[in-house]
């Protein structure tokens, strides 16, 4: 069954990253046996991370994200972690209902995880699902984390470029520039823009990073 399923993710199969993606949640030796298969054919996709605190946009700006990649022609996964379910134990749909708009486009994969317990705003198999739709020729995949707060700082290990939310008037911005969720990102996205105190939070996020010094090779 690993070699056949193997064949059809790499082959792009809908239905076959689905089922892989699957394996791997439920820890299922097939799912290992399929990663290991496949992750040679990995490592060509461009991963983004959209993080930030809960109500700051990401949802929104994963798809308009979508939607100008796929303007460019390029084909693109989506993975969106969610709260687990208190009664079924799977994932509260809320991201990928909010990407309803992309359903029908075949060159748009989305799929909804469930932290299942897992801290630092990832899911535990969030990695091997990026392999999956990396070997299956998605050219950029999304991940967007769960929201949790400051401590969801896992997604610069599995990303090449991660993007922080935030909100103006969502607490105490000064507080929120020196959290770890703050020091991960490399792109600042202020949603809400029209919010008073936006100017303020933008502000607040320059001042912030001219206290850092970062190398040429790094994008913050």
């Amino acid at each position: 069954m690993t070699a056949s399923l193997a064949e059809r993710v790499l082959a792009g199969d809908p239905r076959a990253m689905a089922r892989a993606i699957s394996l791997i949640e439920d820890e299922d030796r097939a799912g290992a046996d399929l990663v290991q298969a496949i992750f040679s054919r990995s490592g060509r996709a461009y991963l983004i991370g959209v993080t930030g605190p809960p109500g700051a946009g990401k949802s929104t700006l994963v798809d308009r994200l979508v939607s100008e990649i796929r303007g460019a022609g390029s084909t693109i996964g989506v993975i969106a972690i969610d709260p687990t379910s208190p009664f079924s134990g799977g994932a509260v749909l809320g991201d990928r209902l909010r990407m309803q708009a992309h359903a029908s486009d075949e060159g748009v994969f989305i799929r909804s995880m469930a932290t299942r317990g897992h801290l630092g705003g990832l899911a535990r198999a969030t990695g091997d699902a990026a392999v999956v739709l990396d070997a299956a020729g998605k050219e950029v995949v999304i991940i967007e984390t769960v929201g949790v707060g400051q401590d969801e700082v896992d997604i610069i290990r599995t990303a090449d470029a991660s993007i922080v939310t935030l909100v103006p008037g969502a607490g105490d911005d000064v507080q929120a520039l020196k959290a770890g969720i703050m020091e991960i990102a490399d792109i600042f996205v202020v949603n809400k823009a029209d919010r008073e105190g936006a100017d303020a939070l933008v502000s607040a996020i320059e001042a912030n990073l001219a206290l850092h010094t970062y190398g040429v090779e790094e994008w913050r």
